[in-house]
């Protein structure tokens, strides 16, 4: 929620493509169900031969329905029997595929889940397993959906994301991890988390590459913008409609546990509960300042400023200047490089601290 993270504009339609073709199923079953168990008929009729085979695959003959074709049969039932709601909860999902050109309009929030709660369970039966085939090897094959592109898969997302992040995380601005032989570096975060919004689970604007830990220990299903009415919204960051380290402050000051330890601070002037929403969200005050202090000596002398310092020098005897210059330097170049080298943030902050507060024991230090 830092650092912007987009995709192209070519694969965001491709996706966006698939996402519009899973809106249409789920506009279908909630406004016009079918009074019978779907058939092959019903899917030609909704989407063309080609389309239709494809799904067919994955519903089959009512004597032999898969769990994805008893999905669709129970949504449908249901919007059989509450008609009404059904159509109204059809028009909540239209109105919230609209998020990402919304996001700024005064008023804006989202209408799902609402008074909507009943339909989570039935709703999500049918738009999860998007998310699986996206996930899957293959993917969303380019012929049968039509994209200008190859097929459509998470992996090329977090593969993309990962060219544009230069390793990383937008979230944490820690680095992204490593690319291994088994696993990718980089997990798949639902900005909107599909257990609640499993009609976003696909959106090609609510997926988005982290670290790890952002993902699987951190954020987990925790929602920043709570429930996604008009003050969450305007109280959080997002990755590609207002990425926050252009609207952040970020300070270091003294630990009030220990004197020769920092404590970070991060604070948006603007709107406070921004800053206050991504702190709580991915407990980012504790880990930088953890990091940071792990980087010190013990004595409050920071471990980068005396190997750049070393590696300057040549093994000449310093003075104050030239240490004042190298912090300074150092200072510029960490602010310069924020979203293009990690950990730039949380760096600069430090370095000015050592700079304003121990500045006297640094020279002492490296003399």
């Amino acid at each position: 929620m830092l650092h912007k993270r987009e995709l192209p504009d070519s694969e965001f339609e491709d996706l966006n493509k698939v996402y519009r073709i899973k809106r249409k199923l789920l506009y279908w079953l909630l406004r016009t169900p079918p009074t019978e168990p779907i058939s092959k008929k019903n899917l030609e009729d909704l989407f063309g031969k080609k389309l239709a085979s494809w799904f067919w695959r994955r519903i089959r003959q009512p004597s032999e329905r898969t769990q994805f074709g008893q999905a669709l049969d129970t949504l449908a039932a249901k919007a059989l029997s509450a008609n009404t709601e059904a159509k109204q909860l059809a028009s909540a999902i239209r109105h919230d595929a609209q998020f990402h050109k919304k996001w700024h309009s005064p008023g804006f929030e989202l209408k799902f889940p609402g008074t909507f709660t009943e339909w989570i369970d039935p709703l999500k039966a049918v738009a999860e397993p998007f998310y699986d085939w996206l996930a899957s090897e293959i993917g969303f094959a380019k012929d049968v959906f039509g994209l200008t592109g190859d097929n459509m898969s998470r992996s090329k997302i977090m593969q993309l994301y990962r060219s544009q992040s230069r390793r990383i995380c937008g979230y944490c601005d820690g680095p992204l991890g490593e690319i291994g032989t088994k696993a990718d570096a980089n997990d798949c975060d639902h900005f909107f988390p599909k257990s609640k919004w499993p009609h976003l689970a696909i959106h090609p604007a609510n997926l988005f590459a982290t670290c790890m830990g952002c993902n699987e220990t951190w954020k987990l299903d925790n929602a920043p913008m709570g429930n996604a009415d008009e003050a969450g919204i305007r109280g959080t960051y997002h990755p590609s409609l207002l990425p926050g380290s252009s609207l952040i402050s970020v300070d270091a000051k003294q630990s009030p546990k220990h004197p020769m330890r920092v404590s970070i601070e991060i604070r948006d002037e603007e709107v406070p509960t921004r800053a206050k929403t991504l702190v709580e969200t991915l407990d980012l005050e504790a880990r930088w300042s953890n990091d940071v202090n792990e980087e010190m000596d013990g004595k409050g002398v920071s471990v980068f400023v005396a190997k750049a310092f070393q590696l300057k020098s040549r093994g000449q005897s310093p003075d104050e200047a030239e240490i004042g210059e190298l912090l300074d330097g150092s200072i510029s170049w960490a602010r310069e490089n924020i979203g293009k080298e990690e950990r730039s943030i949380r760096q600069a902050a430090a370095l000015q601290y050592q700079k304003d507060c121990h500045l006297a024991q640094i020279i002492q230090e490296l003399l």
